[in-house]
């Protein structure tokens, strides 16, 4: 009888992962996997998203314009939807022209914008999208902001509204009877436009000036301006200092006439002066370059100073040229005020003001 043949032993590393159970742990590696792989594949099947088909009629029918009509309804209201979350309305307000407005920002997709057509064809040409407005703005108000009701205040003048001007400049008669309301003048162009040129002539004559006039504007910081100051607002004889003026010079050592106009005038930025030329050559003053971006100029003065029908007509051609409009302020009706009036401030589209109370 032959002997059994011994079975071939396992090697030592088996004999003891059988010993700790590695089978049973094999096998529950195995069966967890199988189940995350087939419930990943599920979800993953799942998830794949549907091809989505539009079963809008074809175009060029009838029913396929209503559908299209319909679509595009919906998705107009879908933007109205989605703008109204993003954007909460909210009125705004301003009394200041100098206020900073930031408008929360949207998508341009999400805006309702018209048709470029409306904008240009049909009644006025409207500079925003207002509903026929004339601001230059998006509101319905008339100003030129971006919201409605934002306007420009107007220009007033000692109560006096200036009509369609958005820059004024003053030219103001500083012979020794106007002087005592040169402060009060200038104060009231600061209050309303503050830093707008102002321009001091020793009379308001306007007659036709001779080819070699001295007529240079130049601003109150030239050292001119002191010996101009000096001897015209002083108590110097009239006759004997025009032929002496031009030899004469300023001299710091003596008091200088209303010293606290004076010291107003220096400190005034964008003020200007001509020196004393005569009373009656006030056109440079009225038609300097200095002025001429104002849409309106303001001459203060008495009128009393001689004036040419002639030259008259020429500084009307001049200014009506530039657009400007002249308001005269007449301290008194002197003997010129009817002419400069009609003949020069109405044609140009200007107003009187008269002085009231000193």
């Amino acid at each position: 009888m032959s002997e059994p043949i011994p079975s071939k032993q396992p090697n030592r590393f088996l004999r003891f992962w059988r010993t700790i159970g590695g089978g049973s742990l094999t096998l529950s590696l195995f069966i967890h996997g199988a189940v995350i792989f087939v419930g990943g594949f599920v979800v993953f099947i799942t998830r794949l998203p549907e091809k989505q088909i539009d079963f809008l009629p074809g175009g060029g029918t009838q029913a396929g314009a209503e559908a299209s009509r319909d679509l595009a309804h919906k998705v107009q209201q879908k933007k109205r939807k989605t703008l109204s979350k993003v954007l909460p309305m909210k009125k705004l307000v301003t009394t200041s022209l100098n206020s900073t407005i930031t408008l929360p920002d949207a998508p341009l997709d999400a805006l309702d914008v018209p048709d470029v057509s409306s904008l240009i064809g049909g009644g006025s040409i409207n500079g925003g999208f207002g509903k026929a407005g004339t601001g230059g703005g998006f509101g319905t108000g008339s100003g030129m902001g971006g919201l409605s009701g934002i306007t420009f205040k107007p220009l007033m003048m000692f109560g006096k509204e200036l009509k369609d001007t958005r820059k004024m400049a003053v030219v103001m008669d500083v012979s020794r009877s106007m002087t005592k309301f040169l402060p009060i003048v200038a104060r009231e162009l600061d209050k309303v436009a503050r830093g707008s040129p102002l321009i001091l002539y020793f009379g308001c004559g306007l007659k036709t000036p001779p080819k070699n006039l001295e007529d240079k504007v130049r601003k109150v910081s030239d050292p001119g301006f002191n010996k101009f100051w000096q001897y015209w607002e002083g108590k110097n004889d009239m006759k004997a200092l025009r032929s002496e003026y031009p030899n004469l010079k300023f001299d710091p050592a003596l008091p200088m006439p209303l010293e606290p106009i004076y010291q107003q005038m220096i400190k005034r930025p964008n003020t200007y002066f001509i020196d004393f030329n005569g009373i009656t050559y006030t056109s440079p003053a009225l038609m300097c370059k200095e002025v001429m971006e104002a849409d309106t100029i303001y001459w203060f003065s008495d009128f009393m100073d001689a004036v040419d029908e002639s030259h008259i007509a020429d500084v009307k051609k001049k200014l009506k040229t530039r657009k400007q409009k002249l308001y005269m302020h007449a301290s008194v009706h002197g003997r010129s005020f009817e002419k400069v009036r009609d003949l020069l401030v109405l044609p140009l589209g200007g107003e009187v003001i008269d002085t009231k109370a000193e």
